[in-house]
């Protein structure tokens, strides 16, 4: 995998709500739950886009910006949690941890990426 972006708290029909949309390294957009689960592909510009925004973000700053506001899940709303990966491994971003910055370039263009599959905050 490339990236995850998985939801989770607010309240559903069957309990919790929450689902993981998976971008993979060849572009494959899909869903981790049980099949189907096959989205579509991102165009190989914005794969390549995507790949070398992750590359060159410095997760170690971003994890700085501690988030300091009431977490959504706290009133039936949901947590946004970004998985990347990296030459270092995963790097975990929680919306109810750190502060994250939809405008910035990272976030913008994991909208971009994934917007049409997953609706993403504008800010």
């Amino acid at each position: 995998m490339l990236l995850t972006v998985a939801t989770r708290g607010g309240r559903c029909v069957d309990g919790p709500c929450g689902s993981t949309l998976v971008v993979d390294r060849d572009g494959r957009v899909h869903y981790a739950a049980k099949p189907p689960n096959e989205l579509g592909m991102l165009a190989p510009e914005l794969l390549t886009e995507l790949s070398e925004v992750i590359t060159a973000t410095d997760f170690a700053e971003l994890v700085t910006h501690r988030f300091n506001g009431q977490c959504p899940t706290d009133y039936d709303g949901q947590e946004i949690v970004f998985e990347f990966a990296t030459a270092d491994g995963v790097q975990r971003i929680a919306s109810c941890e750190v502060e994250v910055d939809y405008e910035s370039v990272l976030f913008s263009t994991v909208r971009e990426a994934v917007g049409a599959f997953m609706p993403l905050p504008i800010e």
